[in-house]
């Protein structure tokens, strides 16, 4: 409907500026010709606008149309950029940046710009150095209070207080006070500014002498003893070759910012607000209106659908169609007869009545699933997350997780499935053969942020879990719902393209903190 809409733009300026007695005596027909004639014109004003577009490599701010793709290696070869993102925007911003990085090589400014370019995500970055116990020297100058936040300067106060002075490199710290984040103004020369989920927080570390309330998260600034195994997300940090970036796990489809709308046999304003319905050959599409977009934002749709049954007048010779396209399903999708698909969508429970043994009744890519239900019919699911149990007669299955069994009926014993395909996926340690053809799976356990469906970072993959998943794709992606997403390849993306931008042998670190998302201010 958006795409017709944007089509008649220029047919519809055309006919109202014609004279109104035409406009009165038409029929239809004049209004016709001036759409033909519009639909012409808008697409050679569209053809324009990515001709221009093609010339600048970079995001653009306000949403306008971007340079195509396959363009960027292109710019990347005259500038001599080495592309490491996994997706377009991040790519972008390589390109447009790649001369103001390298003037600000090793700089922590550069630093924390390409982890947020490259890996679309937040980060607090410390200095590995900084982190480490050191013994106090007389040739290095100690910088004023002030400078970290204070209201005055330390050394002017009594003895007890001037030894928290925030510049000395004290390792044993002070019990009688706290150290951590706290809000302060923008105007602190110690203020640091972060957006989180949208919201912006201006926040100051307090007390860095103090005892961390919060240990081994981005609020933790005390003095360590040098870790000398390899870094991880978890160890090797407190290192001087060591460069940390605390990011904000990812929220996956259940991000904070969304919006809700209840699910109505007669849908309304309130529905159609959020929701295009668009009607096609046998098929009825039920597609996020900011699908696609640059200002996605999911839309949770609430209580029992009910769909295909026999009062809607849909039979089983008909077997329609309904498709879901960035949408959040927060309770169970139900058909009687009919075929379901989803695309990019999360849902509790799917369950199909339908009986097709040759062409899919449910068909599922880049979703989170918490339940299967489909007795009598053919799934088919491609990069898909199923958090508890599938239940199909015929299941074909491709780069997918799944942490619960997959059987045929609802018999105790969990008999598998016959004349099915998984490949590229993770099945359970107990998961019988029978007659599922398995090629290149893995039973390794997946360490996810969260298993609860409708919790933020549910589905998400954790740094822990195995290369076997994190890597087990076809395409040397990571398994799962989030596998369009990158969001596994994100954090391994900033980590070598910083090794350019980085002293030699120094390292970069991403750690996943969840206080992040606690940030004062």
């Amino acid at each position: 409907m958006a795409k017709l809409s944007n089509t008649r733009s220029q047919g519809n300026t055309i006919y109202r500026i014609v004279p109104s007695v035409y406009r009165t005596r038409d029929t239809g027909d004049l209004r016709k010709y001036f759409d033909a004639n519009g639909t012409l014109l808008d697409q050679i004003q569209a053809t324009l606008e990515q001709r221009l577009a093609d010339a600048f490599p970079d995001n653009p701010i306000d949403g306008s149309t971007a340079c195509q793709e396959w363009l960027i290696p292109y710019f990347a070869d005259l500038l001599d950029v080495r592309l490491v993102s996994p997706g377009a925007q991040g790519k972008r911003d390589e390109v447009a940046n790649a001369v103001r990085w390298r003037q600000g090589k090793g700089t922590l400014r550069v630093i924390e710009e390409i982890a947020e370019a490259v890996g679309r995500f937040e980060v607090v970055v410390q200095e590995g150095w900084k982190r480490v116990a050191v013994t106090p020297r007389f040739d290095v100058p100690l910088i004023p209070a002030t400078a970290y936040g204070y209201s005055q300067d330390i050394p002017a106060a009594p003895p007890s207080i001037a030894a928290r002075h925030p510049g000395l490199p004290a390792v044993t710290v002070d019990f009688s006070c706290p150290s951590g984040a706290v809000a302060t103004a923008s105007g602190n020369p110690a203020a640091q500014q972060s957006v989180v989920d949208g919201d912006a927080h201006t926040w100051r570390q307090a007390s860095l002498h103090g005892v961390p309330c919060h240990p081994d998260s981005y609020e933790d600034r005390s003095l360590r003893t040098v870790d000398l195994r390899c870094s991880d997300w978890r160890i090797g940090h407190y290192h001087p070759d060591r460069i940390l970036l605390y990011t904000v796990p990812a929220a996956g489809f259940f991000h904070p910012i969304s919006q809700r709308v209840n699910w109505v046999d007669s849908p309304g304003n309130a529905f159609l607000n959020l929701i295009d319905i668009i009607e096609e050959d046998n098929v009825t599409i039920f597609r996020n209106k900011t699908y696609c977009s640059d200002q996605f934002i999911p839309v949770n749709i609430r209580r029992t659908i009910r769909l295909g049954q026999v009062e809607d007048g849909v039979g089983d010779k008909d077997f329609h169609t309904w498709r879901f396209e960035g949408v959040n399903l927060m309770n169970t999708l139900e058909l009687d007869s009919g075929r379901v698909e989803l695309v990019d969508c999360a849902a509790r429970k799917i369950e199909v009545h339908s009986i097709d043994y040759l062409k899919p009744v449910i068909t599922a890519r880049s979703c989170l699933i918490e339940k299967i239900q489909a007795a009598r019919g053919l799934v088919k699911l491609e990069y898909c997350t199923v958090l508890e149990s599938t239940l199909s007669e015929i299941l074909n299955a491709s780069d997918c997780i799944f942490l619960g069994l997959i059987h045929e009926d609802h018999l105790p014993d969990f008999e598998p499935p016959d004349r099915s395909c998984v490949r590229y996926s993770r099945i359970e340690k107990n998961q019988a053969e029978g007659g599922i053809r398995f090629i290149k799976v893995t039973r390794s356990r997946p360490v996810m942020f969260s298993e609860k469906f409708n919790v933020r970072g549910c589905g998400v993959l954790h740094p822990a879990t195995p290369l076997a998943i994190r890597h087990g794709a076809e395409d040397g992606g990571e398994m799962g719902a989030y596998h369009d997403q990158y969001l596994s390849l994100l954090a391994e993306a900033v980590v070598d393209k910083l090794h350019d931008y980085l002293p030699l042998g120094t390292e970069a670190v991403v750690i996943p903190d969840k206080r992040m998302l606690e940030m004062p201010g």
